[in-house]
């Protein structure tokens, strides 16, 4: 069914609900939802654009029914500015229906037909999923069903989704999917899950051969979870197999495989926690599994979020934490990950600890060290990118419920060339009540390619009675790169001014 044809089969069923819902006094309507409106205005001298970005999303239950729909409108005064693009220029248009759906849940079956996200397991074979911040979005277009037997839960589902590449082209993804879970007694649960994939070439101003223009592969996922006493553990391992699109030779296939394995030991004193990933010619737009790497609560320390290489990486995560007392609190670990050929591609050594100094003052201190390797045409080259973390941190009670945090990090960042620069951020948050936050952040650098020195924000986020919050931002901030699972992309340099209103309902 083409994509028109949905929007007019999700219509007319929805007036056929609440047309019944007026007829039938028995069945519930309810209405649920979030309106966001976000209004900036960068004055960089290089860029001295605006955007109007709004988003509707809104959910209607109609008894077992429910109809969905998210709206986008997005505005900009010139087109050449985008910040929320990647480096290929992803098209955002001016206004769209960017998801809708219909849902009907009835005893043990689901059913959703339209826009839906789906992750099995850990999402080797298979994740669809939204992240607005960074505009990542592959959500399926099509039918998916849930059924749980009891001793067997069922889920399968068809879809397709649109990747954006470069200009005029784009992919074309069309999915096809099913997976089983049972548990085996009380200890232990397993799954299996079968995906069957193709991906379309199209340019909307040129034909594309056909050797390059379309692929057909296939995953096999097996997944095993456990609780033995303190011991949580759980693993997956999945095949790939198909056509390979890189050579464009339909006779060349590939084949790739993907594992993870974690596990947590929960004692007394102290909680251990440890990832494995092994990943083999298994990208695609639609894989998402675990990066296996710290994702940090710091600005600079976070700045150094590693990039998974799917296609040939493996590595490990191992974490600890114990509490010291009644008032000391301490975590760390480390990472690494490798080629296959044993070349190192990242190594991550990080601790924290928090102290309680009685019930109003909490002090913090954190530290990394990691680094991040560059490679040449045959592997390794033994140069690094090192950076060098540190943070202090203090959070405060004052007139009896006004808490206050502020925070300085510092980062040494030594490049392949051997070159040094030094980064500061300053930052504070006050809380003069449950409804009400002032903020502030200062940021410095010392590194020279940089064209200005300082960057400072101020922001205020004010909550209302009638679920409203609205925040107002001013100041200058740094642009970079902005990372979240796994998933980056690049922000320009802000300098100006943001409001953003949100409704609860």
């Amino acid at each position: 069914m083409s994509r028109n044809g949905w929007k007019h089969a999700l219509l007319s069923v929805a007036v056929l609900a609440l047309v019944s819902a007026q007829v039938s006094a028995e069945i519930d309507v309810y209405a649920s939802g979030v309106v966001q409106w976000e209004y900036l205005y960068n004055m960089n001298d290089d860029i001295e654009s605006s955007v109007s970005d709004a988003r509707v999303d809104l959910d209607i239950a109609v008894g077992p029914l429910t109809l969905g729909a998210v709206y986008r409108a997005y505005q900009l005064s010139d087109p050449a500015y985008d910040p929320t693009s990647d480096p290929a220029g992803k098209a955002i248009p001016a206004a769209e229906v960017k998801h809708r759906y219909l849902a009907l849940e009835h005893e043990d079956i689901n059913l959703r037909a339209g826009h839906f996200f789906a992750t099995f397991g850990r999402g080797l074979t298979l994740r669809s999923y939204e992240n607005a911040d960074l505009e990542h979005d592959t959500v399926l277009d099509g039918i998916v069903v849930e059924y749980d037997a009891g001793f067997v839960g069922l889920t399968a589902l068809a879809g397709t989704t649109k990747e954006d590449k470069s200009g005029t082209c784009y992919y074309t993804h069309v999915v096809r999917g099913a997976r089983a879970a049972m548990p085996l007694g009380e200890l232990f649960e397993v799954a299996g899950s079968i995906v069957e994939r193709s991906r379309t070439l199209e340019n909307e101003d040129a034909a594309v051969h056909p050797d390059y223009a379309r692929f057909e592969d296939g995953v096999l996922g097996a997944e095993l979870s456990g609780w033995m006493g303190p011991f949580t553990f759980g693993g997956e391992y999945a095949e790939r197999s198909g056509e390979n699109p890189a050579t464009g030779d339909p006779a060349e296939d590939v084949q790739g495989h993907a594992s993870y394995a974690s596990g947590t030991l929960d004692l007394k004193w102290a909680t251990l926690f440890g990832e494995f990933k092994e990943f083999d010619d298994f990208a695609h737009s639609l894989v998402n599994p675990p990066t296996c790497v710290r994702e940090h609560l710091w600005t600079l320390m976070n700045r150094a979020t590693y990039e998974v290489d799917l296609n040939d990486e493996r590595g490990f995560l191992v974490e600890g934490s114990s509490t010291l007392g009644d008032a000391l609190f301490v975590t760390g670990g480390a990472s690494e990950a490798r080629s296959h050929d044993r070349d190192l591609r990242h190594w991550e050594m990080f601790g924290h600890a928090t102290y309680d100094v009685g019930s109003d003052v909490t002090l913090g201190a954190a530290a990394s060290r990691s680094r991040e390797y560059l490679f040449g045409a045959e592997g390794g080259t033994g140069k690094f990118t090192e950076h060098m973390t540190g943070v202090a941190e203090v959070d405060f009670t004052v007139a009896g419920d006004q808490t206050i945090e502020l925070t300085l990090e510092m980062q040494r960042t030594e490049d392949p060339s051997e070159d040094v620069h030094k980064d500061y951020v300053a930052s504070f948050a006050w809380y003069p009540g449950a409804d009400l936050t002032i903020s502030g952040v200062y940021e410095r650098t010392t590194a020279d390619w940089e064209e200005r020195e300082i960057w400072t924000m101020l922001s205020v986020r004010k909550s209302f009675d009638n679920d409203l919050e609205a925040e107002f931002s001013g100041g200058t901030e740094r642009g970079g790169k902005k990372c979240a699972g796994g998933i980056c992309r690049y922000e320009p340099e802000f300098e100006g001014v943001r409001f953003r209103l949100s409704k609860f309902f």
